[in-house]
């Protein structure tokens, strides 16, 4: 039985942004996820590159990370940039978009050698076979429930459900998860679908209670 997951999520606008959300999280959940998006791999931009250092801000990060087990999901060109970074944070997990590096052999490596947790991430229009090519070399997928990532908000892509059944059906073991559109409505199909991790962004970050919310969504799945 593979482990079931909620993680939010947040493309946050300010390290302030970050910290209100893990501080009404503080005790309830583990994991948080925080998506970077540098305007280039996607033309919507998020904290870091909303500051003159993005590098330099980042660093902020060392902040959360003795509370919460921290996944960067990159939204980035060229992530492999910040890798090293990441090792120093102690992040724990990292998402590498497809279509956003040349060398996905190298982080593959970095990621053993550092010992970190890997995924690649997929859009409903990436073919699957590049992430296939992979599949033995990562320790989960995230497929993106929304048409374009980046931006909360946006409506639930129902593609997604069949890319989790047909990974299901071919990976048993694998940890397969879904962030963009994730919220109450969209949970149940999701696990019944075959997905174990689930990273919810407005439906935790954007209501009135945070905590509340979080075990709402994590009472639908476990």
């Amino acid at each position: 039985m593979l482990p079931i997951t909620v993680v939010p999520s947040l493309p946050a606008k300010s390290l302030g942004e970050i910290e209100s959300l893990c501080t009404s999280l503080q005790g309830v959940a583990t994991e948080i996820q925080i998506d970077i998006v540098d305007g280039k791999y996607v033309p919507l931009v998020s904290w870091p590159f909303t500051e003159t250092n993005p590098m330099e801000a980042l660093t902020e990060l060392s902040r959360f990370t003795s509370d919460f087990s921290i996944e960067m999901d990159c939204m980035v060109t060229q992530p492999e940039q910040y890798l090293d970074l990441f090792v120093e944070l102690g992040v724990r997990r990292v998402a590498v978009h497809v279509g956003s590096t040349e060398v996905y052999d190298e982080i593959i490596a970095h990621a053993k050698q550092y010992e970190y947790i890997l995924g690649f991430a997929i859009t409903n229009d990436t073919p699957l076979d590049i992430v296939l090519k992979y599949i033995k070399e990562i320790e989960y997928v995230q497929l993106m429930g929304i048409k374009e990532v980046g931006q909360q908000g946006q409506p639930f892509d129902i593609r997604t459900l069949d890319r989790a059944r047909t990974l299901r059906l071919q990976f048993p073991e694998l940890e397969i998860a879904v962030d963009g559109s994730v919220n109450a409505q969209t949970i149940p199909q999701l696990y019944a679908a075959g997905v174990t991790r689930f990273a919810p962004g407005s439906a935790i970050a954007k209501t009135a209670d945070p905590a509340g919310s979080y075990k709402h969504l994590l009472s639908l799945v476990t």
